[in-house]
């Protein structure tokens, strides 16, 4: 994953394989933007590599919840099949808890 670099995508072009969105710690503290991330991965190791790039603890198992409907991403399922794409795309990366 790298910075957002203000590119456009064309269709047809590699980046329709990508999705764009902006994430954050359940704190606010971090904050990064993403531009890179394959539209196939798994939400649960995008949540993995986002908090290690946030310098988040590795021992915890991390989700991702998407702000606007405040729904937990499946950690299995392609993230492309879960979000849209693009600067309005808020994404918060939360530690995953176990209830129950």
């Amino acid at each position: 994953m790298t910075d957002r670099r203000g590119t456009a995508s064309a269709r047809g072009s590699p980046t329709d394989n990508v999705v764009c969105f902006e994430a954050a710690d359940v704190t606010g503290t971090h904050r990064v933007s993403v531009d890179d991330v394959q539209r196939s991965l798994p939400a649960g190791a995008v949540a993995k590599a986002l908090a290690s790039r946030m310098s988040l603890p590795e021992n915890v198992p991390w989700i991702l919840r998407d702000n606007a409907s405040s729904a937990y991403l499946d950690e299995e399922k392609p993230i492309g099949e879960q979000i849209g794409t693009g600067p309005d795309v808020k994404l918060t990366v939360t530690p995953k808890t176990h209830l129950g």
